[in-house]
């Protein structure tokens, strides 16, 4: 049985609360909004239920790709110059060439992170509310209870 004071789950049959030592109802069975608040599940759903988001793993996978991607670019070009395999270039050509494939190795990776952690920031958000929506309906369950006792 709980505990309409401090909600700490006691033995049933048991008159006075283990912790707050408050006096604890005598019905032993539970009321209606305790047993609804039992029944509401607090877990998301499956894939079907479309409770559960998939996106945020695609968008880490994007994310790895993506800098792979850009990590690469920025190589081939900081390779292009070091190694004299771009002739056709002129020496300001490469030397533009060598300072973009820098900025790309750091600016355009900071850039991706950044891009992909607002995306992400919009999931998250999601998951906060969903969970304080669960929270929300255990506690009206509760307070349900204590108001009903």
């Amino acid at each position: 049985m709980r505990c309409v004071e401090c909600f700490f789950e006691n033995q049933s049959g048991a008159r006075r609360c283990r912790i707050c030592g408050a006096t604890l109802p005598e019905d032993t069975e539970p009321s209606s909004s305790e047993t609804q608040a039992r029944e509401v599940p607090c877990r998301r759903g499956g894939f079907f239920s479309f409770e559960t988001l998939i996106t945020p793993a695609c968008i880490l996978v994007a994310y790895v790709i993506g800098a792979a991607v850009i990590t690469l670019a920025g190589l081939l070009m900081v390779a292009l110059v070091l190694t004299g395999l771009a002739p056709e270039y002129t020496d300001t050509n490469r030397d533009a060439l060598l300072v973009g494939g820098l900025t790309v190795l750091g600016i355009g990776n900071l850039l991706w992170r950044m891009l992909c952690e607002m995306v992400m920031l919009v999931f998250r958000i999601h998951e906060v509310l969903a969970d304080l929506a669960d929270k929300a309906r255990a506690l009206i369950g509760l307070l349900a209870t204590r108001k009903g006792t």
